[in-house]
C-alpha cells in the first residue's frame, strides 16, 4: 500500500545520523529487505504444508484470519515506533507469510504452479518498477503522489465495501470472474505496483536526509508490505483467468 510506514510527515521526524554512525543507504535498505523476504518464505512455507488440499476449511481460515490480524496489529506497531522494525519486522514476516502460504495452498490446490507463476510475476514487476524509476523513465512528483495516494484510498475504500458484503452474507465485489472480475484485480494489481514508486522515492529522501542506519529496516519494512498486496493481486489475476478465482 501506499505505506504509512513512509509518509513524508514521519520523514521529517527521523533521527539522523550522527559523524561517527553509519547513515541510511540504499543497499542497507536492500540487505534488511532481504532478511525480512527470508522469513516471509520461511512463514510461507509452514503455511503452505498446514493449508487446505482443497477448501479454505474453517479452522484454516480462522488460523489465516488470526495470523492476519496480528500482523496488521505489527505492523501499526512498526509504523508508530519505527526503530521496532528491526525485530518487529521479523515478526510481521513470519506471521504474513504463513498467511500468504495458506492463502497459496488454496488457490495451488485448484490451479497447480500458480503460485511459481505469482511469484515470478511479482518479482517481474517490482524490477521492473524499480527499473523504471532507477532511470528516470517515471519520475514521481507531487501531482504523482497525490494520483497514487487517492487510487490506493479508492482501492481501501473497495476492499472495505466488499468486506462487508462477505460478512451480510454476499459475494465479495472482487469474487466474480469473467471479463469484470478479471479487470478489477488488474486495476488493483497495477494500483499495488505503483505504490512502490511511492516507497522508492521516500526511501531517497529518508536517504537525503541523512537519517540513521536503523532506518534501513523501516524503508525496507514500507517495500514488504508493498510486494505482500502485489502478489495477492497478481495471484487473484491469475486465479480469475485460469477458472474464476476460489471455489468456494
Amino acid at each position: 500500500m501506499a505505506n504509512p510506514a513512509l509518509m513524508d510527515k514521519r520523514i521529517s521526524q527521523l533521527e539522523t545520523a550522527s559523524a561517527t554512525e553509519r547513515p541510511m543507504t540504499r543497499l542497507g535498505v536492500q540487505k534488511a529487505l532481504g532478511i525480512f523476504v527470508v522469513f516471509l518464505l520461511i512463514g510461507g512455507y509452514f503455511g503452505l504444508q498446514q493449508g487446505d488440499a482443497e477448501l479454505l476449511s474453517g479452522h484454516t481460515s480462522a488460523t489465516m484470519m488470526v495470523s492476519i490480524l496480528v500482523a496488521f496489529g505489527l505492523a501499526m506497531l512498526i509504523c508508530a515506533k519505527p526503530k521496532l522494525a528491526r525485530v518487529v519486522g521479523i515478526a510481521y514476516s513470519l506471521l504474513e507469510g504463513f498467511a500468504l502460504g495458506l492463502i497459496s495452498a488454496v488457490y495451488n490446490a485448484q490451479y497447480h504452479g500458480i503460485v511459481i507463476d505469482a511469484v515470478g510475476v511479482t518479482v517481474a514487476v517490482a524490477l521492473s518498477v524499480w527499473f523504471l524509476y532507477g532511470t528516470g523513465i517515471i519520475k514521481v512528483t507531487a501531482k504523482t503522489t497525490r494520483v497514487i495516494s487517492m487510487a490506493v484510498i479508492g482501492a481501501m475504500v473497495f476492499y472495505g465495501l466488499s468486506l462487508l458484503s462477505m460478512l451480510f452474507g454476499g459475494s465479495g465485489f472482487d469474487s466474480s470472474g469473467g471479463v469484470l472480475g478479471i479487470g478489477i484485480s488488474l486495476v488493483l494489481a497495477v494500483i499495488a505496483a505503483s505504490t512502490f514508486l511511492i516507497d522508492f522515492d521516500r526511501i531517497d529522501k529518508m536517504i537525503a536526509a541523512n537519517a540513521d542506519a536503523q532506518y534501513d529496516w523501516y524503508g525496507a519494512f514500507g517495500l514488504l508490505v508493498s510486494m505482500v498486496w502485489l502478489y495477492l493481486e497478481i495471484l487473484n489475476v491469475l486465479g480469475k483467468a485460469r477458472g474464476g478465482g476460489i471455489r468456494r
